[in-house]
């Protein structure tokens, strides 16, 4: 009987620990990346942005481009994160994302930034894979 009150136990604090792994692998890093966002766009942090590119990036504002360069980038980045989408990163709430197959969706409507998850399987690496910024 004693082996047996030691097995459920064992049982369910397994139960919690692989409940609470689960939670943190999939909610925890979109929402500290939202944050990094939100903050990055606050700051105007072009750097931030650059370190997080995953090229080729495709842009869609007024027409489409291929974004291959840090320096095009650099070049074009009041367009490319202009005053619209970065309302709409500002306006995300953090808890209440899009994740699926695509990846990780910030903004809403048709401005928004794709993220895929570039990790190795032992952590996360989100990098933008789309822009989106257009009526």
């Amino acid at each position: 009987m004693r082996s047996m009150v030691v097995a459920v136990l064992g049982w369910l604090l397994l139960g919690a620990g692989a409940a609470n792994a689960e939670d943190s692998d999939f909610q925890i890093p979109a929402t500290q990346l939202i944050l990094a966002v939100q903050a990055a766009v606050r700051a105007d942090d072009k750097a931030w942005f650059v370190s997080h590119l995953h090229y080729p990036v495709r842009y869609y504002g007024k027409s489409f481009h291929t974004i291959r360069s840090k320096d095009w980038f650099l070049k074009h980045y009041a367009t490319i994160i202009g005053p619209e989408l970065k309302a709409s990163i500002l306006a995300q709430d953090p808890e209440n994302y899009l994740k699926n197959y695509q990846g990780l969706m910030v903004g809403e409507g048709s401005r928004n930034i794709w993220f895929a998850d570039f990790g190795d399987g032992e952590g996360f690496k989100y990098e933008i894979i789309t822009i989106n910024n257009s009526d």
